[in-house]
């Protein structure tokens, strides 16, 4: 059984920085021109590699595009979420009102709804969605998993409440930031701020008088 911890060889480890590279970049011209006028011959010229090169790691532009906009800002994303919560300093609401600003404030948001509206109808981007999707998801069950940590850390801590199941609190807290992710990039004058929406969450609408 191979060691998965054992060290890169050369050779593996530059085509890791050469990967990183092609997805930082492919990302940048997406943003820079759009989907449809980015084409794969630039990504691979502003790279310094050849565009068959490309076409070794995805089959295809639409499945470069899900894997630099939606898969590396999901794991860059999570990175983040577990650095916040290996922190030292903080106590649970600090690190989820971190959390919760980081995330809301990033252009994560922005670039999800746009790749909403190239996936809609265009079937060869929706394949791409499907051949990427593991990655995605361990991403997104490594934040949750996170979150979960923390919200039992600040139970334990007597920091949160316990009534409320933790799940349910793990869930409401990612609808709060895809909500008002989102409500920002759409409907900007609309939304409220990102602290208001924030205080909804830690300490609820009702009084506790009743």
């Amino acid at each position: 059984m191979g060691n998965e911890n054992a060290p890169l060889s050369l050779r593996e480890k530059q085509r890791k920085e050469r990967l990183e590279l092609l997805l930082q970049v492919a990302e940048e011209v997406f943003v820079e021109k759009g989907y449809l006028d980015t084409s794969m011959d630039e990504i691979a010229a502003r790279v310094g590699i050849g565009t068959a090169t490309i076409y070794s790691h995805f089959a295809s532009k639409e499945e470069l595009m899900v894997a630099a906009i939606l898969e590396q800002n999901f794991q860059k994303n999570t990175q983040r979420v577990v650095e916040i919560c290996s922190d030292a300093e903080g106590n649970a609401t600090n690190k989820l009102t971190r959390i919760f600003h980081f995330l809301v404030s990033s252009d994560f948001f922005r670039r999800r709804v746009e790749m909403l509206y190239i996936l809609r109808g265009n079937a060869e981007a929706q394949r791409a969605l499907l051949a990427r999707q593991e990655k995605i998801t361990t991403s997104v069950e490594t934040f949750s998993q996170t979150l979960t940590a923390l919200i039992e850390q600040g139970k334990a801590t007597g920091e949160l409440q316990t009534s409320t199941p933790t799940s349910a609190m793990v869930k409401a807290f990612i609808g709060l930031i895809r909500t008002q992710g989102i409500t920002d990039t759409l409907i900007s004058k609309y939304s409220a701020s990102n602290d208001e929406i924030l205080q909804v969450y830690l300490h609820g609408i009702a009084t506790h008088e009743q």
